[in-house]
C-alpha cells in the first residue's frame, strides 16, 4: 500500500445500479484512505454488506441522504464518480466549485470539464483504484491539473446562467421592438 497525509474521498449520489458504487467500493480495497458515500436507495443494503464483506468499514462509510453535501465538501479533497451514465451531474460542479480534485467515469459534463488524466473510460474497479491511487500519491500535480477546471467552474452558476438568459431575451426583445418601430 501506498501512504498518503489524510486526504479524504467522497462520493455522492442515489444508491442504484448505474452509479456503480460496488465497483467504487471494490476498487477501495487497496486504498487506505477514506472515503464518504453519499447518498440512498435500494442498493444500499447491499452495498453495506459488500462494505462489511471486504473489511473495509474503517474507511469506506455510507453516510445515506444528506442536505449538508457542500458543507461535507469542505472536509474532503476528492470526488470520486463512477456512474455509467450521467447527464449534467451538478455535484460534479458543486464539487469544483469547492476545489475538489474529480474522478469520474467518462460521462456526461465530466467528460467535458476533467481532464483525462483524470477520466475512467471503462470502468472496472481496478481502473478506479489505479486512478484513484496515482491521484493521491500525486495530489499537489492533481491541483495543478485542476486550476482552470476550477476556474472555469466557477463561471457555470445558476445565477450567471439566470442573468445571461435574461439579457437574451431582452437584447431579442429589443431588437424586434426597434424592428417594428421601422
Amino acid at each position: 500500500m501506498f501512504v498518503t497525509s489524510g486526504l479524504k474521498a467522497i462520493a455522492v449520489g442515489r444508491l442504484v445500479p448505474v452509479k456503480r458504487f460496488d465497483v467504487l467500493i471494490q476498487a477501495w480495497k487497496n486504498i487506505p484512505n477514506h472515503i464518504s458515500i453519499v447518498g440512498d436507495g435500494p442498493e444500499r443494503l447491499r452495498l453495506e454488506t459488500l462494505v462489511a464483506n471486504l473489511g473495509l468499514r474503517d474507511r469506506v462509510c455510507l453516510l445515506g441522504e444528506r442536505s449538508d453535501v457542500q458543507d461535507l465538501f469542505t472536509d474532503h479533497q476528492l470526488l470520486v464518480a463512477t456512474s455509467e451514465r450521467e447527464g449534467f451531474g451538478y455535484v460534479f460542479l458543486e464539487a469544483l466549485q469547492e476545489k475538489l480534485v474529480v474522478i469520474s467515469t467518462a460521462t456526461g459534463i465530466a467528460a467535458d470539464l476533467i481532464p483525462n488524466d483524470y477520466l475512467i473510460n471503462q470502468l472496472s474497479a481496478e481502473k478506479v483504484s489505479l486512478t484513484v491511487e496515482r491521484t493521491l500519491r500525486e495530489f499537489e500535480r492533481a491541483k495543478q491539473d485542476f486550476e482552470s477546471v476550477w476556474a472555469r467552474a466557477r463561471e457555470l452558476t445558476v445565477k450567471k446562467m439566470v442573468t445571461e438568459t435574461l439579457t437574451t431575451y431582452q437584447d431579442t426583445l429589443s431588437k424586434r421592438s426597434k424592428s417594428e418601430k421601422s
